[in-house]
């Protein structure tokens, strides 16, 4: 009896191995372009949503899989940080070498529906980027590894002026359903973190938001996309008053928390006084920033909102012109951390080496929004699911 291809390939393959050990190490545009072509069966096996989601683990295990989306004019470039990435050529980025023969960054073009200028990016999580178009005031998930975008709710927040603002997308750490926050001043005397299910503005139901008001102050905003960690969000803040009349008001370095579980928010005393910017490393809180002496310092939380706690980890030299440096992931097990100095390059650092090495310049007289996110082939419309 003569025997099909899938079952052939049954035979010398098993499925396990073919899905956790094979197919799910290999970039996610290579496995549309090329792999499910191989065969209908493994057409509907990278098309699964198992398979996906084995895909996705593996990404977030990778120790060298950093990449970086900068919003630019026009279009956007997609970055790929594995090692021999590394390496500038004619100012850009080599994308997935190990693959095939080093090729320049890749440039991406908005949506049709968007104006063209920098958008702004709300925030990253399972590889989908949540972009906003302030010239047409349009809203869309992207996937940059499939090229995939999801216009659903590109019409749902024309109310947005990002104005100061702070931003997160990604699953809600309570019922799992994919969100997006936004904090804001409003007209008054409070600070507004508003979260919005997406599903439910798909469906049209009543959308949930959440007030929260700090009397007295405001914030600014160093970095508007949020870090998780122990389900709150948190943001780098200096403290101002609503009214700038207000007498004897001092400003103050913060980090502010806010909590899903409690839906309060809360502020956690940073290591100094100076402007900083932070991240998430080991489950722990880091901040950087730079000292008296013009060196960056990074500095990490040990025990989650003790301020004692708080432990210098390493230095960042070489910055010395830079006023800010924003922390967009670590690779090689933490040896090396990538940066965007003032939102106008991304440098990688090793702080075995004590030396940056540059990645990209941002294309852009004012600054550019860049983000980092794993390799992924979640499809865009799984916010509604």
């Amino acid at each position: 009896m003569a025997t099909t291809k899938e079952e052939e390939e049954e035979k010398h393959i098993p499925t396990d191995l073919l899905t956790h050990e094979i197919l799910s190490r290999i970039p996610a545009i290579n496995l549309l372009k090329n792999h499910m072509l191989v065969s209908k069966k493994w057409r509907q096996l990278i098309s699964g949503p198992e398979f996906i989601q084995i895909h996705l683990k593996r990404s977030n295990q990778r120790t060298d899989g950093t990449r970086i989306l900068v919003a630019e004019p026009i279009t956007m470039t997609d970055c790929d940080n594995s090692p021999a990435a590394a390496l500038p050529f004619s100012g850009k980025r080599y994308y997935y070498p190990a693959m095939k023969p080093p090729s320049p960054g890749k440039r991406i073009p908005y949506p049709n529906e968007f104006s063209g200028r920098c958008a702004v990016i709300l925030g990253s999580c399972d590889g989908l980027i949540c972009l906003y178009d302030e010239g047409n005031r349009k809203f869309a998930v992207f996937n940059p590894s499939t090229r995939k975008y999801d216009l659903g709710l590109a019409d749902k927040f024309r109310w947005l002026f990002l104005s100061n603002y702070a931003s997160w997308f990604g699953r809600h750490p309570c019922t799992g359903e994919y969100v997006l926050v936004i904090g804001s001043q409003l007209q008054g005397s409070h600070v507004d973190i508003r979260v919005y299910a997406l599903k439910t503005h798909k469906s049209r139901n009543s959308r949930s938001i959440i007030n929260q008001k700090k009397h007295g102050r405001s914030y600014s905003y160093f970095d508007p996309v949020g870090s998780l960690l122990h389900g709150a969000l948190h943001w780098a803040v200096c403290t101002r008053p609503f009214d700038r009349n207000q007498p004897l008001f001092e400003s103050e370095h913060l980090i502010v928390a806010y909590d899903f579980r409690k839906n309060e928010i809360v502020e956690i005393p940073p290591p100094g006084a100076s402007r900083f910017t932070l991240g998430v490393m080991d489950e722990c809180l880091f901040v950087i920033f730079r000292n008296v002496d013009n060196v960056f310092e990074l500095w990490s939380m040990r025990e989650y909102g003790v301020k004692e706690s708080w432990t210098k980890y390493a230095n960042i030299k070489g910055f010395e012109s830079v006023r800010l440096l924003v922390p967009l992931g670590f690779c090689s097990n933490g040896d090396e951390i990538i940066v965007d100095a003032d939102r106008k390059k991304v440098e990688k650092y090793s702080f075995i080496e004590k030396k940056s090495t540059f990645l990209k310049n941002h294309r852009c007289d004012q600054e550019s929004k860049s983000i980092s996110y794993v390799d992924s082939l979640v499809p865009p419309e799984i916010i509604y699911e």
